[in-house]
């Protein structure tokens, strides 16, 4: 029996191996077989487990003794394509610049579109920042494609979808029934720090119990440094880190998932949060809401740094009746398929051709 060989070889050059991104790659090995993926990366999400039966390898950085060994290593692999994290490592910028004339050489970027001075920047010297090392750009959603516009690159050198929520998540979905109630389980994942605007998002919502004598529950998801002054709230019950398969479990019993960032260039964790068909209440920060959240269609924005205007989203998505808290819910499952794995495998082999 002759096993047909790869075609295509691809490289990425990666920062942190998370569950989402190890999703697309294995989506992407199992229905194209003719392409052999190996990931070098960095780090690794805490808990992640790798099926070693893809036809893909992964190998920690920390594993190549030199740059050199590096360099040897690619020239082995003969790659079609080079994806990198961004420009945060050194070593991976030198190698996209060594192997400008060899392969094609993509920025895998989240940054969102600012027009700060810095990004003002960032323009002037795209030559020196981007042209030598990049040939084309993969970004997350619009705010990415904006940014890649503003700092020069051309619009058929523009890719987006490149975060996709793992496939449990739509697989899991079940379609929402809201009964009338009087409070509500707010949900909320991710890391328990200054920049994820959590405190804030708690003194509303026990605000909000106070003066309307409500019993909102804010369940977390989670580790960080501000877990002690959290543990203070009545409203706050803290359940630490949880697998892919405990979050959805736990998720069945919330009714509104919330992502109060003061800035966060995407948010996966919504596009998973709608897959599974919650209602949103979103910063208007974090990039994800510019692609995913639609005012009164699937649910609220607000302003991350004013308190009353997260007691506003909150209030408008309680104050929903039954009917339409369940179909903000169809809502966000159906506006969360339009970014897919389909999509990431197609956008991953045009790139190639």
């Amino acid at each position: 029996m002759n096993v047909k060989k790869p075609s295509s070889r691809i490289l990425f050059l990666y920062a942190e191996l998370t569950p989402y991104f190890l999703g697309s790659i294995e989506n992407f090995s199992s229905k194209h077989n003719n392409f052999f993926i190996h990931v070098v990366y960095l780090n690794m999400f805490k808990g992640i487990s790798i099926n070693e039966k893809l036809q893909s390898k992964f190998t920690p950085k920390s594993q190549f003794r030199s740059f050199n060994n590096l360099v040897s290593f690619v020239n082995d692999l003969k790659p079609s394509i080079i994806l990198l994290s961004g420009r945060m490592n050194s070593d991976y910028l030198k190698i996209a610049k060594i192997f400008c004339d060899k392969t094609i050489r993509v920025t895998i970027q989240d940054t969102m579109y600012r027009g700060s001075y810095r990004q003002l920047l960032q323009r002037l010297f795209k030559n020196y920042l981007y042209t030598q090392y990049f040939d084309k750009f993969w970004g997350v959603g619009s705010q990415q494609t904006k940014y890649a516009k503003f700092i020069g690159f051309k619009e058929n050198k523009i890719y987006s979808g490149f975060y996709v929520a793992a496939e449990i998540f739509f697989k899991s979905y079940k379609k929402k029934k809201f009964l009338k109630k009087d409070s509500f389980n707010f949900l909320f994942i991710g890391r328990l720090v200054k920049e994820k605007n959590i405190l804030r998002l708690t003194k509303a919502i026990e605000l909000i119990n106070k003066k309307f004598n409500k019993k909102h529950k804010l369940i977390i998801i989670g580790e960080g440094y501000l877990l002690n002054k959290l543990e203070k709230f009545n409203c706050v019950k803290l359940l630490g880190i949880k697998n892919q398969k405990e979050i959805i479990k736990i998720a069945y019993n919330c009714d509104i998932f919330c992502l109060p960032s003061v800035y966060e260039p995407w948010g996966v964790v919504v596009h998973e949060m709608m897959a599974l068909g919650f209602p949103i209440i979103c910063s208007k920060n974090c990039g994800s809401s510019f692609d995913l959240v639609e005012e009164g269609t699937n649910g609220y924005k607000f302003d991350p740094y004013d308190i009353n205007s997260i007691k506003d989203s909150i209030i408008k998505i309680v104050t929903l009746s039954s009917t339409q808290l369940d179909n903000f819910s169809s809502n966000s499952n159906l506006i969360a398929k339009k970014i897919n794995h389909k999509n990431w495998n197609k956008t991953l082999i045009s790139m190639i051709n």
